[in-house]
Order: structure tokens, then sequence, then C-alpha cells
């Protein structure tokens, strides 16, 4: 059943949207609102708008908008009740006993997020205990700490085929632990069997601290070294990236993301006080989780391995992030350090220090291109332009473009004028591979529909039934059906007019149930915008709608009054003298 009205307006109340909404996107205070990049669709500019004051987003790049419940639907793929509940928890507030019904297929996800709980908790157990012994002692052996293991729940699987299944196949159908990738059937028997075995198990959150997956390493030299759940339907690996739950606030804090590679990379960083840190799940980087990242921070410092295939899949999600219009940094390492030996070696401030001067990408890449191609031969030297050519094609920002061919030029002793041709060509081509991939994928999202112009009263009056206004039911009520033709904002004015005349109390949440997508868009439009009532009251913008039409008719009795004579010129003379009177009763 659905929550009472009564709880639903406390938890409007008391959650914080721009929090709330922070959480999940990077925002920055401008004027009285805050401004980020919308969630909801990719775009380099932002759009999207937060206004606490009235509770309400709205981008104005795609016209989503609404409440604080309407980002967490969009967002978190909930109902609107399911909405309700996740924003109390998030604040605090005690949620009645009464549930309403839920959907199958969120009903399948929470069921899943318990199990894979459970499947944590199992894990934890058993590496404090005789199951966990190997992994326990590889771990601490590693020089980790009990406490930063325990902060990022890590467990052991047992060195057995069943140790999990026998755990949770009484609690939960054995259907759901495969699908969660806990357990595989077996190709000559159908008893199943456990998937993670003798194996220190790391739990994959989501952004919101869930348990959506793990991650395994193997304790006997067996292959894979890394064993990672599958994709699952609450876990996706190319939009998940592990510690991020832990790293939110350092990372707006720090004004950056370290990305690095492995699970214990990220515990490592952890554990000497740098949190500002995450990795990807057992895959390359995705175009979907530079994305990610973009939400929370405009700037990335990439920390792989020093080996070959460390820098080699560095060098590929140089790309990706570059693409996504991010500021790049790359650390620099000795040689034979990866994350974890440098900050066991040194500690969080040395590894600090690295941060600080890592070099922007492209003089990385300068660097690596030269010393991988041999500049002195015209060969070589078109290698070495062609390792740079994409990368710098990439970069959105001419003036900066332009400023990193000097040094490409004099790095590799090249001719600058076919240095410039080239990248010339580049830009060409990238472009037309842009316009067909474009072309491809289909037509994009339609901007919001074109609207006639708002009256500077029914702006007014719009922005009054936003911020509340007592005095709004009885104007409404003054409001007749001519009055609204040809406004932009009728069939909003008709419902709160409506709601009005039933007793209810006029808000913009009461009415966006009764509203057209448009017409909520318009409302959220207004809310985040900076037009207050500012002393002006309800029923002053509901007479200057009201007049609105009287005074188009008086001036075209002026006009008229210009060529009529006689009988005529009386009929609009005494048609101008009711407009007037009936102006001055309104």
């Amino acid at each position: 059943m659905p929550f009472p009205d009564s709880f639903v307006d406390e938890v409007r109340r008391t959650a914080d949207i721009v929090r709330y909404v922070s959480e999940h996107v990077q925002l920055k205070k401008m004027g009285t609102s805050y401004k980020g990049l919308c969630p909801f669709h990719q775009e380099k500019t932002p759009s999207f708008n937060v206004n606490p004051d009235r509770g309400a987003f709205h981008c104005f790049g795609c016209g989503v908008g609404g409440d604080v419940f309407k980002f967490a639907m969009l967002h978190e793929k909930v109902s609107f009740p399911e909405s309700i509940e996740l924003v109390a928890r998030r604040f605090g507030i005690p949620v009645p006993e009464s549930r309403y019904e839920q959907g199958p297929d969120r009903k399948e996800r929470d069921e899943m997020l318990t199990l894979l709980d459970a499947a944590a908790e199992h894990f934890e157990r058993n590496l404090w205990s005789a199951p966990g012994t190997r992994a326990r002692e590889y771990l601490l052996g590693r020089g980790f700490k009990k406490e930063t293991l325990e902060r990022i729940r890590t467990g052991a699987a047992a060195d057995s085929w069943g140790d999990l299944f026998e755990t949770l196949k009484g609690r939960f159908p054995v259907g759901a632990l495969m699908t969660a990738g806990l357990v595989r059937e077996g190709q000559k028997s159908s008893r199943p069997y456990d998937w993670f075995r003798n194996r220190a198990v790391f739990p994959i959150l989501n952004d919101s601290g869930r348990i959506v997956g793990f991650g395994a390493r193997a304790l006997d030299g067996g292959e894979p070294k890394y064993l990672n759940s599958p994709e699952s339907p609450v876990y996706q690996k190319s939009k998940t990236l592990y510690g991020l739950s832990w790293a939110k606030e350092a990372i707006r804090r720090e004004g950056r993301v370290v990305l690095m590679e492995g699970y214990l990379d990220v515990a490592r960083a952890l554990e000497n006080g740098v949190s500002e840190v995450v990795a990807t799940c057992g895959t390359a980087l995705t175009a979907a989780h530079a994305r990610l990242i973009r939400r929370f921070t405009e700037k990335v410092i990439v920390n792989f391995d020093q080996d070959d295939a460390g820098q080699n899949a560095a060098r590929k999600s140089l790309d990706l992030l570059l693409e996504e219009g991010l500021k790049v940094h790359v650390v620099e390492l000795p040689t034979g350090d990866d994350p974890d030996t440098f900050l066991k070696a040194h500690g969080g401030d040395a590894y600090r220090q690295r941060l600080e001067a890592a070099p922007p990408a492209m003089q990385w890449l300068i660097h690596r291109a030269a010393a991988e191609n041999d500049t002195k031969s015209p060969a070589g030297k078109g290698a070495y332009l062609n390792a740079l050519l994409p990368v710098l094609a990439r970069i959105d920002n001419a003036v900066e473009r332009m400023a990193w061919l000097p040094a490409i030029v004099e790095r590799g002793g090249l001719d600058e004028g076919a240095t410039r041709e080239e990248l010339r060509r580049a830009l060409s081509a990238r472009a037309t591979a842009v316009k067909t991939r474009v072309e491809a994928s289909g037509p994009a999202m339609p901007p919001p529909a074109p609207q006639g112009r708002l009256l500077p009263a029914e702006k007014l009056l719009l922005t009054l039934i936003v911020e509340g206004s007592e005095a709004l039911p009885a104007a409404l009520l003054e409001l007749q059906e001519p009055d609204l033709e040809n406004l932009r904002s009728a069939a909003i004015l008709r419902t709160a007019r409506a709601h009005a005349a039933q007793g209810k109390t006029v808000t913009r949440a009461g009415l966006e149930n009764d509203l057209s997508e448009d017409d909520r868009r318009l409302l959220s439009e207004i809310a985040v915008g900076a037009v207050t009532g500012g002393g002006v009251t309800p029923g002053d913008c509901v007479r200057e709608l009201r007049c609105g039409p009287l005074k188009a008719r008086m001036a075209e009795i002026q006009k008229d009054l210009a060529r009529a004579t006689g009988a005529d010129q009386e009929a609009l003379l005494s048609e101008k003298l009711q407009i007037t009177r009936l102006m001055t009763t309104l």
C-alpha cells in the first residue's frame, strides 16, 4: 500500500536535494542554484540545475526535471513509492511498517542484493575463522591491517565445492544463486557447485554502497589469477568502479580521482590515507566508466602498473577519458613499482607528492612516443607523430590543442608546417568518423518542443505555485476559461484550479501526477529559475491574466475608432466604457 501523505511530505521537507543529488552529480554553486552535467543524457556543457530552496532539479538540455523523489526514480530506476523509501532511509527518517507492492523486476533486484549481502557476510566470517586461514595469512602477510580488510569487507572462499551453496541454499532459490554468479551447475551432474573456491574475496559495491558482485584472487597460483562475478540484474562491469562508494566524499574534497587497476591497489591507498581512489572491476576502462567519473570530478590521475600491460592499458584509457572531456594526468612511479608496492614502501605522503607531480596526459604520451620510436629516422618520425595525433585530435579546446604542438615538434625533431597539416587531416578524419557514428546510432534525443512565451503574470503565478503560496486556492477560483485561452500554462492552471475547487492544497508535487510530461517539465523549469514572487500575490497575477484579453480588445477598439463614424463609433465607445468599468472591478 502507498505511504501516507503526511510521511511523504515529511520526507520531502527533510531531504536536502543538493546533498542527495551531489552524491551522484558533481555540482557547482551558481548564484542561488547549483549546476552540473546531466546524469540522464550525454553533455559536455552543464545544463543541469538544482534549486535547494524549492527542492527541484531541471535539465535545460533534455528537459528532465522534478523533485528529489523524481531524481531517485530516474537515477535508481525505481517506482515512486520505492523512491520515497530510498530517500527516507538516506536521511535517517524511519519508514512506516506498511509497505507497497513491488513490481517483479524490483523484487528480483532487492532479493539479489539481499542474497549478495548474505554471501559477503559468509565470506567475511570465513576470513577470520578456519576456512579462511590461507587467505588471511596471504593478506596479513602482504602487510594489510585487519582494520583495512574489515573496512572493505574482505572475505575468503573456502577450498570447497559447496561451502557457500550449502550455507545459502535454505534461504535463497538455487536459480537466484546462479543468476548472481555465486554457484554454477556441473556439466556431468546437475548438482550446483561454488564458483569462488580457495580465494580471497573482495566485495564490489555500487556507488550507493550496496554489494553487487565479487572479485576473487587465487591463493594457489591457479588461473585465472582474478575471478570476477558475471553480469547480473544488479551488476554491470562497464558501469561499475570498485571503491567509488568509499571515494565519493574524498573525490569532491580533493577535486580529483585516482584511477588504479586492482582491488589491492585501492585497499593499500585507503590504508595510507589516500581515499580518492577507484579501480575497474577486472575489465578494461569503458566510455560508461568515463561518464561515471565525470559526474564527480573533471580531473583524473591514471596510475596503472608500470609493466608493459599496465602502460598499454593506461594508453588506451586516455583515449576514453579525453574523449569525455576530462583533464587527465598520469602518475610515473619507479620501474617495477605499482601503487600497492610504492605505497607500502614509501607511505601516503610520498605517494601524494607523486600525484601532485603527475604530468598531463599529453606530456606523458610525448615522452612515451619519443622513447618508443627512432625520431632520428624519417619512418620513426612518422610513427612518433602517428602515436600522438589521435589523442591530440581528441582535445576539444583548440587553444590547448595548439599549445601542445611546439612540444611535439621539438621532441620529435619534426617540421612544424608538415605537422600542422597532419593535424588538420587528423581533425578532419575525426569529424567524419564522429558524424558517421552519430548517424549510425540513429536520431538523438529530441530537445524539448518549443513553446510559446510565458506572460510575465503567468510566469509569476507558476512561481507562486512552486513556492506554495497559501493564497493560491482563492485566487485560482477567480480564473475563468476565457482567461486561459492562448496561455502556454493553460493546462497547469486548469489543473491547479480543479485542485482548489476540491479543497486541496495547491502545490507543485500535488499537481504533477495530473499533468502531461511537457507541463511537468515547465514546472520544473520554473522551479530552478531565479524568478521569485517578490511580494506579488496570486490575486495580482490572476487579475493581470484576466485583464489580458480585455487589454487586447481595448487595443483593437482604439485602432477601429480611428476609422469609425456615426453609430459604429458610438458602439465602440460604449464597449470601451464597459471594458474600462469591468477592469476596475477585477
